[in-house]
């Protein structure tokens, strides 16, 4: 055992940034909002609203059903980014090798930065004041430390709130021993009932199985879980974040239709925030996967690779927009969804057949002026009309085991 490995994770995040911005929100059961209309999701709640029963996945209508007097605000990303940048330049100062998980949860290698984990806990412990100090007194996190990247989550998913946990040699087994197998980072329902069905139903007999065994009946992910468990390193802390897999926009439509005019122009603005995405990350697709859901059950959906790689709003418009036209709409459709896969390096390689690159120039251009000044200061003429439709969200990506 020779890494130290810190993992942070800020407490009921998006609420506490409001009510940090809002001293008249402090004290107060806090929603933030997908959308504020009935059916729209609470993405955070704050400690108070936490109380009263209100957790995230509940619906607006039940939120306010539970509590008359929720606050409900309708998220705000902008808000959000920035609040992490100043928390991810606080982290910076300890070490050079910080992974952000999402946006309000990073790994930190602090091995060769501090020598032991009473060390580390001190530097924690700097770590959560100097965010207070810095960014906001609401702003409260849990910290996890131990000597491999699982262990270091696991720690903090069951620490307390607002306080610091490590997990060493000595400890590890009793923590194993007093928590459940779905505390375990990786493990849901529907694994937990494969373990039970190789006789697994605690984490110390996860700790203790036969690897070969749990390897044959489960595969690697299965191998993986054991080795978590056993403290041996599966994947160590990068620098910065691995290429996503894909990214993608949904939107649930306020007007449910079959009109495919309007249907069009909600389908090339959510192509627009996943092309906006995808360019930010200087990352073109060459796969695609669009789907349309009914408002009753059911719906319609393609996915497919790409003849020529992605990069441009039009580009990915030019295939979603296409499965639209072909499809055959059964019934009014209540929500749309877009996403692009096979990610890979935006390449300087020129069509043969058009000048690629002027497009990928000026739709670069296209979003500085939007970065710059503000949504909408620039479109294209078929996303006119569209303002409040398919708005930013916050994504919670999650990077695997």
């Amino acid at each position: 055992m020779n890494k130290i490995i810190l993992h942070i994770d800020m407490n009921s995040y998006f609420a506490s940034v409001e009510q940090q911005a809002n001293p008249f929100l402090r004290g107060k059961p806090v929603g933030v909002c997908s959308y504020l209309s009935p059916g729209g999701c609470i993405i955070a709640s704050s400690v108070e609203a936490k109380a009263k029963g209100i957790k995230t996945g509940c619906r607006v209508r039940e939120a306010q059903e539970l509590d008359s007097k929720v606050v409900l605000l309708e998220n705000e990303p902008a808000k959000y980014r920035s609040t992490t940048e100043k928390i991810f330049r606080i982290l910076r100062r300890y070490t050079d090798t910080v992974e952000p998980y999402s946006i309000d949860e990073a790994f930190l290698d602090l091995t060769g930065w501090t020598k032991d984990f009473s060390r580390a806990f001190k530097m924690a412990e700097e770590i959560q004041k100097r965010i207070k100090n810095d960014v906001g007194e609401w702003m409260n996190s849990s910290v996890g430390i131990s000597w491999t990247r699982w262990l270091a989550k696991f720690a903090s998913d069951i620490a307390p709130k607002k306080n610091i946990l490590v997990i060493n040699p000595e400890n590890l087994e009793h923590y194993l021993m007093t928590h459940e197998l779905q505390d375990a980072w990786g493990i849901n329902f529907r694994m937990e009932a494969r373990l039970n069905a190789l006789g697994i139903r605690s984490l110390v007999d996860l700790k203790k199985f036969n690897p070969d065994n749990i390897r044959r009946a489960l595969g690697r992910y299965g191998y993986y879980l054991w080795a978590n468990v056993n403290g041996l390193e599966v994947s160590a802390v990068s620098r910065g974040s691995p290429t996503p897999k894909s990214i993608g926009h949904s939107y649930c439509l306020p007007k449910r239709t079959t009109d495919k005019k309007y249907l069009g122009s909600v389908l090339y603005k959510i192509c627009e925030k996943a092309g906006r995405r995808l360019r930010n990350q200087d990352l073109e697709a060459e796969q695609i996967s669009v789907y349309l859901a009914y408002i009753r059950s059911g719906g319609d959906g393609q996915s497919h690779k790409t003849p020529e790689k992605m990069f441009t709003t039009e580009e990915i418009y030019r295939y979603a927009g296409g499965f639209l036209e072909r499809t055959k709409l059964l019934m009014p459709v209540s929500m749309l969804a877009v996403s692009v896969g096979r990610l890979t390096p935006v390449s300087s390689q020129m069509s043969l057949f058009e000048n690629n690159l002027s497009k990928k120039e000026l739709s670069r251009a296209m979003d500085k002026l939007n970065d710059k000044y503000g949504e909408y200061t620039v479109i294209r003429g078929r996303m006119f009309g569209t303002r409040d439709m398919a708005r930013d969200r916050i994504g919670f990506r999650k990077i695997g085991i």
